[in-house]
């Protein structure tokens, strides 16, 4: 048992991909006739959290990037805003020490390299996660963007809450929400005929901020 304990620690966050599915067919992006604003700072924050009845054995998963890059095209109105973003696989940090300081380094470095391999995002052939706007709703500050994510070579469309401010020359948009799993074509990963697995749900938290194209 006491080896069986580190085995299933580690395994914890090693999901398990579905097969990939065919692009979902979407509508083309807003036109947006704005000038572009390039993303300036971009960070994303996602906690992943253990279930099954042994998951005392498990571990709360915060796993971060500051790496959120792209253009958004402000509309008028905003609804006809539209955005393409990437996010860089690699860049991706699991339990960063300033943030869960008791995980030791071989435990961390371990979870991200299951994380990154073939049986979760298969990041050596997909490095970069894509996000582009398929429709805006809501306002006038609080908005809903349906947004096709682009993951493992394919396509998914989630609904992406977004609290803007404007301020000056600056864009600056935040949320937070979640999505399971399935939403994003990947199977919890389970050990013990699912005494320990991954949660279905992943909680997502993000903030961008962009500027005119040229005034970064």
């Amino acid at each position: 048992m006491r080896r069986l304990v580190p085995i299933l620690w580690l395994s914890v966050t090693a999901g398990c991909a579905l097969p990939p599915r065919p692009p979902v067919g979407a509508p083309p992006p807003p036109a947006v006739t704005a000038p572009s604003h390039d993303v300036v700072a971009g960070s994303v924050v996602i906690r992943v959290d253990p279930d099954g009845p042994l998951a005392g054995l498990g571990h709360r998963h915060l796993i971060r990037s500051e790496a959120l890059a792209g253009t958004v095209a402000m509309g008028e109105p905003v609804t006809q805003t539209g955005f393409t973003l990437e996010l860089p696989l690699a860049s991706l940090e699991v339990d960063p020490p300033d943030a869960v300081a008791d995980v030791p380094e071989e435990r961390r470095l371990a979870t991200r390299r299951n994380m990154l391999g073939p049986a979760v995002l298969d990041a050596a052939r997909f490095p970069v996660l894509t996000l582009t706007a398929q429709q805006i709703s809501g306002g006038p500050e609080s908005f809903v963007a349906r947004t096709q994510v682009g993951l493992r070579g394919a396509s998914h469309s989630i609904d992406v809450p977004v609290r803007l401010q404007i301020d000056g020359s600056r864009l600056i948009a935040t949320g937070e929400f979640t999505v399971s799993h399935a939403d994003l074509g990947l199977r919890p990963f389970a050990v013990g005929m699912g005494a320990l697995r991954v949660a279905e749900t992943i909680v997502i938290r993000y903030r961008l901020e962009a500027r005119p194209r040229g005034n970064a």
